[in-house]
């Protein structure tokens, strides 16, 4: 089991260039860590000059360290992803052995290493994985706290979670206190200790939060904290917001509306945790164990949550991943006990175990036995439905590993047909061979670098082989394309400038020089020239040159 978990943390770190940065969010946070490098401005995260509050400062910072190690490239933008990816497998491993069980922890590190979600996060500049990470610290530490040491770790981690991805990690936290609070002073938390711990998270972020306000006063309170968390909450990122289709107001945009609001997440924990579908009734199981109690309420806090929220992306209920892998490892390392054979002892011989003696008492015995029966049925449909669950989310991404034109150029990609469902396979069957386990976990991280690849050859290298072409000193502009490239600011070092009207980008290019990257086949007329053209998914990009006439001066 260990080299498996050793293996996905492996397989994370060698593909980090597999494939280019990916737009939109991965590629503002490159290309604002990237200005923040070469500024020197570490307190007011900018892209293309301007102050950039969408997130907090820290993964910037952590991506500036690793460039300053590994140079400007997508290697050292992602490795804080991979390397928090790799804490994530140890802590599971190494907390879930010691309160859940042996084994449980290392069943729950593999299920989190192998679930889509994380294969894909942890191979993405952005914040979601180090949020899981810093989160699943502080939910540990609030159950381990008795005193000076687990409350400062909380605390620690419940600040840096604050400077990854803003106040909703700390508000979590708050509500999974709330929620706890009887069960976990009766278990000897000190209340001292928990305001400590938010003592010690306050401390940890507001310094930077103090300082930005104070230099940008309202524009940072109201970019940041008012439209990038509460307006994003209620729906107002358009972009990402179910509101707008509901508001189209016929009947077929609100009840589509309505079931993407209430079953987004559904979808999302089913495919993106297709690793722990199996076992996904653990979210239901009525346990006295107070730790499986604690971990439940976790898991649903942060899915219903963000249920509520008009704003949908994926990666938003990535935090609850840890405690549901810890909770169907417990209960998959208990299955392993169950399924491992006994030696058959002789009919009547020593240590046979005589029936019980018959009472007469036959009504009283088929009431008890009742119950059970109907237990062992409800279970049996528990996992006939994560039984089913499992296949059907299988066979969907063998479909999508089977699309011809995202692995006819990387033909290793095709391994995710073969991995995905393996992996499954072996991992909710408690007597499968672990050569089952380790083949198909090789065969899937195989294929994920394979379908990336692929993706990456599909969608997002035509355009970023296109806007290089111009020299590193021109500046490139962007015109009629939607959405926008920002990783081409990072690719491209600075020379890159979205523009909204052809006049602007015609001006931009007679005064300076400035080649144009758009959609418009007929840009420019006769003021500029076409030099390349690109397809990417079904859409035609071209590149022009200014075109100079005899009477005009190139520019130096």
């Amino acid at each position: 089991m260990r080299w498996l978990l050793w293996l996905c943390v492996l397989a994370a770190l060698i593909d980090l260039r597999a494939f280019g940065l990916t737009d939109l969010d991965e590629g503002f946070y490159a290309s604002v860590a990237w200005e923040m490098r070469h500024s020197g401005d570490w307190r007011t995260p900018t892209f293309l000059g301007e102050p950039w509050f969408e997130k907090p400062p820290l993964l910037y910072w952590l991506m500036v360290g690793s460039m300053r190690v590994f140079g400007e490239n997508e290697f050292a933008l992602r490795l804080p992803s991979a390397l928090m990816y790799a804490l994530t497998i140890v802590l599971l491993a190494w907390w879930g052995n010691r309160r859940l069980g042996q084994g449980a922890g290392s069943w729950a590190a593999l299920l989190f290493a192998l679930a889509p979600l994380s294969l894909i996060l942890a191979r993405l500049a952005i914040t979601d994985m180090a949020l899981a990470f810093f989160l699943t610290v502080a939910v540990i530490a609030l159950w381990e706290a008795r005193g000076l040491g687990w409350s400062l770790i909380g605390g620690v981690a419940l600040g840096l979670a604050f400077l990854t991805k803003g106040p909703f990690g700390l508000g979590l936290v708050g509500l999974l206190y709330v929620w706890n609070a009887q069960m976990l002073h009766a278990r000897g938390l000190r209340f001292r200790w928990a305001l400590f711990a938010l003592g010690v998270a306050l401390l940890t972020a507001l310094p930077w939060y103090v300082g930005v306000y104070l230099q940008h006063g309202a524009a940072f309170f109201n970019e940041f904290v008012v439209k990038q968390n509460l307006l994003r909450f209620a729906g107002g990122d358009t972009a990402h917001s179910v509101l707008p289709l509901i508001q189209r107001g016929d009947v077929g945009s609100v009840l589509a509306g309505v079931a993407v609001y209430l079953l987004f997440y559904v979808v999302v924990l089913w495919l993106g945790g297709l690793s722990m579908a199996g076992g996904v009734s653990v979210l239901w199981a009525r346990e006295d164990d107070p730790l499986r109690l604690y971990l439940r309420r976790w898991a649903w806090l942060v899915f219903g949550l963000f249920t509520l929220s008009f704003t949908k992306l994926p990666a938003y209920i990535f935090p609850m991943f840890p405690a549901l892998a810890l909770l169907v490892g417990a209960r998959m390392a208990q299955g392993r006990v169950l399924y491992t054979p006994t030696p058959a002892l002789p009919a009547g011989g020593e240590g046979a175990e005589s029936p019980p003696p018959f009472t007469g008492e036959v009504g009283r015995g088929a009431k008890s036995r009742a119950p059970t029966r109907r237990l062992l049925t409800v279970a049996s449909l528990a996992r006939s439905a994560g039984t089913l669950a499992t296949v059907l989310g299988a066979a969907v991404w063998t479909g999508v590993a089977l699309y011809r034109p995202l692995w006819e150029g990387a033909p290793w990609g095709i391994a995710l047909a073969l991995g995905m469902p393996l992996a499954m396979l072996a991992m909710n069957r408690p007597v499968a061979p672990p050569w089952m386990r380790g083949v198909g976990a090789l065969a899937l991280l195989i294929g994920w670098n394979g379908a990336l690849t692929g993706y990456d050859r599909l969608a997002l290298r035509p355009v970023r082989e296109l806007a290089l072409k111009p020299p590193p000193y021109r500046t490139l502009l962007l015109y009629r394309v939607n959405p926008g490239y920002p990783s081409l600011q990072f690719y491209r070092r600075g020379a890159y400038m979205p523009v909204g009207d052809p006049a602007t980008a015609q001006a931009q290019m007679t005064q300076t020089g400035a080649y144009c990257l758009t959609t418009d086949p007929d840009f420019g007329g006769e003021s500029a020239i076409r030099i390349g053209q690109a397809q990417a998914m079904g859409r035609a990009f071209y590149l022009f040159a200014p075109k100079y006439t005899q009477s005009q001066q190139k520019p130096p």
